[in-house]
């Protein structure tokens, strides 16, 4: 059975094309600073411990306030301060080279569920390498659903067959794409490096770096598919 050529590369943000714990550190600083404006205590060892080696990643500023005695009704702001930092973000290493040689061949596409997605792409320096981007938290689904993908896929005018993605975290990441006929590459760095990925969220193909996805998605229609 023959393989349809890729003519698009889509990407995941945080954890793919940077090391998404940068913008979480300078976030929970920010959430800090306005924490002990607020009321003169500074948590911010409290937070970035209960983030980073406690794994309270979803519910860190009701965790610490908890623990810290101090009312809840501080959490609205805390998140604001968080989402509206600005410090540098730096890409990965390889990156930007990676982009650059693909965009020469494909078209190229970011779909990501991270708030500021697109301001996220700039402070990076990866907004022109970039043609479409998708923020699902822009949107009423997720990339637990099909839609942006089938989205993203008419975007480019090409079928979903003919996209790749590119992503780290397998449980969110890999299971649409796969089931839309799309080539899956996982990146195998950061955070999510050594979760398992089983089933629907198995991925076509893992790799280490950037470097190697442009030898992957190599057009396949002159390749057969191994029985």
């Amino acid at each position: 059975m023959r393989r349809s050529s890729v003519r698009a590369v889509c990407f995941d943000l945080d954890g793919t094309l940077f090391d998404d714990r940068q913008y979480a550190r300078a976030g929970l600083c920010s959430a800090a600073e306005e924490l002990r404006r607020r009321t003169g205590v500074d948590l911010t060892e409290e937070f970035l411990r209960a983030y980073f080696r406690d794994g309270h990643r979803e519910a860190t500023f009701d965790v610490v306030l908890s623990e810290a005695g101090l009312a809840d009704d501080h959490v609205p702001a805390l998140v604001s301060a968080y989402h509206d930092n600005d410090a540098p973000l730096v890409p990965y290493p390889d990156a930007e080279a990676t982009l650059e040689r693909l965009e020469r061949t494909y078209h190229i596409g970011v779909i990501t569920g991270g708030t500021n997605g697109r301001e996220k792409l700039s402070r990076l320096g990866l907004d022109d390498r970039v043609d479409e981007v998708i923020v699902t938290a822009e949107r009423a689904d997720s990339k637990r659903s099909p839609e942006p993908f089938v989205e993203m896929a008419k975007r480019f005018g090409v079928p979903e067959t003919t996209m790749a993605f590119v992503g780290d975290r397998p449980a969110l990441d890999f299971p649409q794409p796969n089931g839309l006929g799309m080539l899956t590459v996982r990146l195998m760095r950061g955070r999510y490096a050594d979760a398992v990925a089983r089933n629907a969220a198995a991925p076509d193909v893992a790799v280490s770096s950037l470097d190697d996805i442009p030898g992957i998605v190599t057009p396949f229609d002159e390749q057969l598919e191994q029985p």
